[in-house]
């Protein structure tokens, strides 16, 4: 009982400032931009039948629609951050099989390799997970190019293409 004591006055000190109001214009572009950006991936997910990267692409449109301004959101760490995960998972599967430490060993290297390559992005932890779980869907490393650098691909350009209709900053910077 004390402990929750505790947490509370914790978090009673916790600054109360709201968070500023989001412009309804950005709202709607984040909406249609995440709509189109994710329907193509989901619609390649359907018609190649590999839809165990909707979660990873799903965490990635949130960043690039949702919050495009921010690092992990770059071209550059969506991109590389999804390359190196599903490198680093298909070898892991490749060497090792699918064990629960091989799946933790697979998303540790990617992160690992994200932060000395300066291009985190968090949703790669979830393609390297895939990639060790499935064995890269059965293509092996022809999984890295599709559906994962493919996918990332359609999300980035199409992140490029609705911020700049909106007047955003995206890409903050390429590379």
């Amino acid at each position: 009982m004390d402990g929750i004591n505790k947490f509370r006055a914790y978090v009673k000190k916790l600054p109360r400032a709201p968070q500023p109001a989001i412009p309804s214009r950005e709202v709607w572009l984040s909406l249609w931009g995440a709509f189109l950006g994710i329907g193509f991936t989901a619609l390649l997910a359907i018609l190649w039948k590999c839809p165990m990267l909707s979660g990873a692409f799903g965490a990635s449109a949130v960043l690039i629609y949702g919050a495009s301004k921010e690092p992990f959101a770059q071209p550059r760490n969506v991109l590389l951050g999804h390359f190196l995960a599903a490198c680093i998972g298909v070898t892991v599967n490749d060497f090792f099989g699918v064990t629960f430490w091989s799946i933790a060993l697979g998303v540790s290297l990617a992160l690992v390799l994200m932060v000395v390559t300066y291009s985190i992005h968090p949703p790669a932890g979830a393609t390297a997970y895939v990639a060790v779980q499935t064995g890269g869907l059965g293509v092996g490393y022809m999984y890295i190019l599709n559906p994962v650098i493919l996918g990332a691909f359609i999300l980035v350009v199409i992140g490029v293409i609705f911020n700049k209709l909106g007047k955003r900053d995206y890409p903050v910077h390429w590379w």
